[in-house]
């Protein structure tokens, strides 16, 4: 009987997924720029033109790793601009976000050159200018805009980071601190 990732010759399909989840195990455990796509293979017990044959290079599987996140915050960032929710609704999703994707999250705080695999330099100070336009208001300070750059990325490594606090409560205190911050006074 052929079983659900498994060709009538005994051969697996899912080769792309194992790929996959194998690289961002590496990533995360030994960085992006000390992981090659030989370390990937001998770990899977596979050739390394396997995993040619899926990802013509690290770069693209690098890609292939980073894109569901990257699109999914595009696409809250395009949601919220549309609909302006206010700053709890907006820190509550971006936080559920950033904890779907925590661990290709982790991987990209442990060893950032994975970004450039990506160019998401962009991506990422067009995010800081998003976040600054949806939490401080019309004509903000220099201090308004701080503090939401500060409590975006605050949110985003809560989320990721801190797995020893459950999730439904790191969530609420993660967010009240984001709000805290954004309401707090200037600096004297």
């Amino acid at each position: 009987m052929v079983t659900a990732g498994e060709r009538r010759d005994g051969r697996r399909t899912d080769t792309r997924e194992r790929i996959e989840e194998t690289a961002l195990q590496l990533f995360t455990r030994d960085g992006f720029s000390r992981t090659s796509l030989q370390d990937i293979a001998d770990e899977l017990g596979i050739t390394k033109a396997a995993i040619y044959y899926h990802y013509p290079s690290r770069d693209e599987l690098i890609s292939a790793l980073v894109a569901p996140a990257i699109a999914a915050i595009d696409a809250f960032f395009a949601e919220a601009a549309a609909t302006e929710p206010d700053q709890r609704a907006f820190l509550e999703r971006f936080f559920d976000l950033n904890h779907e994707h925590r661990r290709i999250f982790v991987a990209l705080i442990a060893d950032p050159t994975g970004l450039g695999s990506v160019d998401a330099r962009g991506w990422v100070l067009r995010l800081a200018a998003e976040a600054q336009a949806r939490l401080a208001g019309d004509a903000p300070t220099p201090d308004a805009r701080i503090r939401a750059v500060m409590a975006v990325n605050g949110v985003s490594r809560c989320a990721t980071l801190l797995t020893d606090v459950p999730v439904d409560e790191l969530r609420a205190r993660t967010v009240d601190a984001a709000i805290e911050l954004l309401k707090g006074a200037a600096p004297a």
